[in-house]
């Protein structure tokens, strides 16, 4: 009965979790802060559009965000929430999230950062050798 009830509990957060990361499908149209240079294959699949509160603190962020080098091709939004400012995104790697943080940090002066950065790391599978067919003997 304990085994039934944690596994609803766990199963209840994590949909109320993912409802509000904001992430969706591949090819969605919304406006990105990256810069959109050549695509390639190990780009990040863009957020879905969502209501935000920006001011011209956000505004500074974000073009704070498509000007560093080291956050190319990624998805990153400011957002205000109260005095505070909330980051949502997705970055392919903990240092672009800690790079994101630092640079909305200098930019805060009352209230403080909420990173909800996802990192995104994208399945690869690997080659597997093609069976080669079975030869007989005539």
């Amino acid at each position: 009965m304990k085994f039934k009830i944690t596994t609803i509990i766990f199963v209840a957060a994590n949909l109320l979790f993912f409802t509000g990361c904001g992430v969706s499908q591949l090819g969605s149209s919304v406006s990105l802060t990256s810069k959109q240079g050549v695509r390639s294959g190990t780009d990040l699949p863009p957020p879905a559009p969502h209501a935000r509160n920006t001011d011209s603190t956000t505004r500074s962020i974000e073009n704070a965000f498509s000007k560093s080098r080291d956050l190319e091709k990624t998805y990153l939004y400011a957002d205000i929430d109260g005095s505070n400012v909330l980051l949502t995104g997705i970055v392919a790697n903990e240092k672009q999230k800690f790079i994101a943080s630092a640079i909305a940090n200098s930019f805060v002066n009352r209230g403080m950062v909420i990173n909800r950065v996802e990192i995104y790391r994208p399945i690869t599978v690997k080659n597997a050798s093609t069976p080669q067919a079975a030869q007989t003997k005539k």
